[in-house]
C-alpha cells in the first residue's frame, strides 16, 4: 500500500477484471464463522429501512426513484421498495444477483455502471453507494456518471470505511493483533479519509451537504453489549473530536453550472 498525504492506494493497482473476479460466492460467504451473513441480514434490513427514512429527511421529501450501485444481495433495494420507492439496483456479481432474486425477490441489473450499457432511467432522485466507492479503481469516472444520472435537486449518498486511523484499527495495531480476511481488509484499491473524500466530491461536481464518521447502527455485527457499548462510545468521541470514526457517511448534491 502506498500513501501520499491523505490518499492511500494499493500498488500495483488491480485491474477492473481482477476486482470483478473477487466478487464470487466466496467473497460473500467467507465472513467470520461467529458472524455469518445470514445472522445479520435481518439487522441489516432494519438498518437499511432506517437509512431510507434518513435519506428522505435529507432530501426533504420521499424520493420517487432510487438507484443502488453495488446492490449485493438486494437488501437495500428491498428496504426502499418496501417504503413505496421505485428502487433499482446494479450489481457486478452474478452470484449476488442470483441471491437477490431467489432469496429476496429482487431483480437487479447485472453489470457495471461505467462499462456496460444498462437499462437505466434518465434521472434519479437518489443514488446510493453502500460500501462500494472504496472498491472502484476509477472512482472519478463513476461519480461523474452518477452526476449525469441525478436530478438537479437529487441526492448522492455514500458510505465507506475509514480504515487504519479509526480507534478500532488503532487498538488492533497496538495489540499487534493479526486479523483474518474480512470485508474491510486491504483488498480495496483506495482507502479514504474525510479530507480525501471531500476533495473527490468537489472534483466530480458534488457539494457535500452533511458528513459524519460514526453511525451507531454500524456496530450491529458486534452483538455483545459489553463490547458494543464501549466501542460505540469510543467511536462517538473520535467522530466528535477529529472525525476519525470507522465509517464515513456523506450526503452530497450535484453542483449546478452557473448560467451565463
Amino acid at each position: 500500500m502506498l500513501r501520499c498525504g491523505d490518499v492511500a492506494w494499493l500498488h500495483p493497482m488491480p485491474t477492473f477484471e481482477e476486482c470483478k473476479a473477487l466478487y464470487s460466492e466466496a467473497y460473500y460467504t467467507c465472513r467470520d464463522s461467529a458472524c455469518p451473513l445470514s445472522r445479520i441480514e435481518s439487522q441489516q434490513l432494519d438498518y437499511f429501512g432506517r437509512r431510507v427514512r434518513r435519506i428522505s429527511e435529507r432530501l426533504g421529501r420521499k424520493p420517487e426513484t432510487l438507484l443502488d450501485i453495488g446492490a449485493a444481495n438486494g437488501l437495500f433495494v428491498r428496504a426502499a421498495q418496501a417504503q413505496g420507492i421505485a428502487a433499482e439496483g446494479i450489481e457486478l456479481s452474478t452470484w449476488a444477483c442470483e441471491k437477490a432474486k431467489t432469496e429476496h425477490g429482487i431483480d437487479l441489473l447485472e453489470g457495471d455502471l461505467v462499462r456496460d450499457n444498462l437499462s437505466l432511467r434518465s434521472h434519479y432522485d437518489v443514488v446510493v453507494m453502500n460500501h462500494v466507492l472504496e472498491h472502484l479503481v476509477e472512482p472519478l469516472a463513476y461519480l461523474e456518471r452518477i452526476h449525469s444520472l441525478l436530478r438537479p435537486d437529487g441526492l448522492l449518498v455514500i458510505e465507506i470505511p475509514q480504515q487504519f486511523i479509526n480507534p478500532i484499527d488503532l487498538l488492533y495495531r497496538a495489540a499487534r493483533h493479526q486479523r483474518p480476511y474480512s470485508l474491510a481488509s486491504v483488498h480495496h484499491p483506495y482507502f479514504y479519509t474525510v479530507s480525501s473524500i471531500l476533495r473527490l466530491m468537489t472534483m466530480s461536481g458534488f457539494q457535500a451537504e452533511h458528513l459524519v464518521t460514526w453511525l451507531p447502527e454500524q456496530v450491529f455485527h458486534l452483538y455483545r453489549p459489553l463490547i458494543t457499548r464501549p466501542l460505540q462510545a469510543m467511536l462517538w468521541f473520535a467522530n466528535r473530536v477529529a472525525r476519525r470514526g470507522h465509517i464515513i457517511e456523506v450526503f452530497a448534491t450535484p453542483e449546478q453550472e452557473a448560467s451565463l
